[in-house]
């Protein structure tokens, strides 16, 4: 009687002790998520040149248009000339591509995960291509905290 008596208390003392190594290792995971989105995408950013579409040349944003996508924790919102034109909530995650066959980083905008884009963060470059054929793929420089990304004469 008494072993058993010991059995389970051993047995109730491990069982418990896992659940809370698992949910702090879920917690500090998530944090680590979060933090990860924050120094990738959290920001603002200048389109410096597009490529693609049906005629598939890269070139330079349109003349006295500037437009910059600025990311919060929750919100992808597209200010053009200042103005802000769309505000989209998105999550990202890992999606198909029509430009590989593994897997990619996208940005899937109001929780629509069969329509993403997908994305590529290098330093301050952001890549972003849009996933369908004659689609766009825009790059983007991170803008400084101090700067508003508008043109200057």
């Amino acid at each position: 009687m008494k072993k058993n008596i010991c059995y389970i208390l051993f047995t109730s003392v491990v069982l418990f002790a896992s659940c809370k190594i698992t949910k702090r290792t879920t917690d500090k995971q998530t944090t680590t998520e979060n933090k990860k989105q924050e120094e990738t995408l959290i920001g603002r950013w200048k389109l410096v040149k597009l490529s693609g579409g049906i005629v598939g040349k890269e070139q330079d944003p349109p003349m006295g248009q500037v437009q910059v996508i600025e990311f919060t924790p929750t919100e992808m919102i597209l200010i053009i000339n200042g103005k802000e034109v769309s505000r989209n909530s998105y999550t990202t995650g890992k999606g198909k591509s029509i430009q590989s066959i593994n897997e990619r980083d996208m940005i899937f905008i109001n929780a629509n995960t069969s329509a993403g884009m997908s994305y590529n963060l290098l330093g301050d470059k952001l890549t972003i291509s849009e996933e369908f054929h004659d689609g766009f793929t825009k790059h983007f420089e991170r803008i400084g905290k101090n700067d508003d990304g508008l043109l200057r004469e």
